[in-house]
């Protein structure tokens, strides 16, 4: 399964992921970006909020 994930070194906090997929990440209290919990997370969601995203700080993450 994969997840994904963002890397918050490169992220510059644009919200363009939230706005893209509010079903996958949002903001959280202390300004940064959070992936949501699911069970399982529609890939052209993800696939579109990695496309837009100005840093390319969103990747996916295989999972055991």
């Amino acid at each position: 399964m994969k997840k994904p994930v963002v890397d918050l070194s490169d992220c510059i906090l644009c919200g363009v992921c939230v706005d893209v997929s509010p079903a996958i990440f949002r903001m959280n209290a202390a300004g940064f970006i959070d992936v949501i919990d699911a069970d399982g997370y529609d890939p052209k969601d993800v696939e579109e909020a990695i496309k837009n995203c100005p840093s390319s700080c969103i990747l996916w993450e295989e999972t055991t």
